[in-house]
């Protein structure tokens, strides 16, 4: 499902018709910074240059403690990292 408008509500919507489950979003920095509520953090580092790099979330956000929990390298010198997410 691909939803460009309410990130929230269709968070809601997500969980609901999964009971529960896990659910997955894929998105960048808008996304993150939309919603409060990530239980775990993936990212994909891509090895490339681009000036100054964009922040996760906006100056002044409630602070969240990120606490690494994997990483793995992939193909073509791209690493996966994965935190876990605390208020």
């Amino acid at each position: 499902m691909v939803c460009e408008s309410d990130r929230e509500r269709l968070l809601e919507r997500l969980r609901a018709a999964n009971q529960g489950g896990d659910v997955h979003l894929v998105g960048g920095p808008r996304t993150i910074r939309a919603l409060g509520a990530l239980d775990k953090l993936g990212l994909i580092v891509l090895p490339l240059l681009l000036g100054t790099g964009m922040r996760l979330t906006p100056p002044g956000a409630s602070e969240t403690r990120l606490t690494l929990e994997s990483e793995r390298a992939l193909p073509e010198g791209s690493v996966e990292i994965v935190y876990a997410c605390t208020a």
